[in-house]
């Protein structure tokens, strides 16, 4: 009965490791142009600048609002500010 135990044991750990490297294998062999030095740049990137992308669309964001506050002297000024703003938007 042990030796049943001890076999089923062997057997699922062979499996479990020669499954773990086909993944590897495959992983590595499938991608071919994200390399890991491509990943780890990407990562310390990320965490030097994490809210970066955030950043970016508060800014636009700023400058959209800027140029609607701008006090427009004549009707005209008006409505080509409306129309510029609704041309950004689309």
């Amino acid at each position: 009965m042990d030796y049943e135990k001890a076999l089923i044991v062997v057997c699922l750990t062979l499996l479990i490791v020669i499954g773990v490297n086909a993944a590897i294998y495959v992983m590595v062999k499938g991608s071919g142009t994200v390399t890991q030095v491509d990943l780890m740049r990407r990562a310390f990137g990320r965490a030097r600048q994490p809210w970066s992308d955030e950043d970016e669309a508060l800014k636009e964001l700023s400058q959209r609002v800027a140029t609607l506050r701008q006090p427009s002297t004549d009707e005209e000024d008006h409505e080509t500010a409306i129309e510029k703003h609704d041309e950004d938007m689309a």
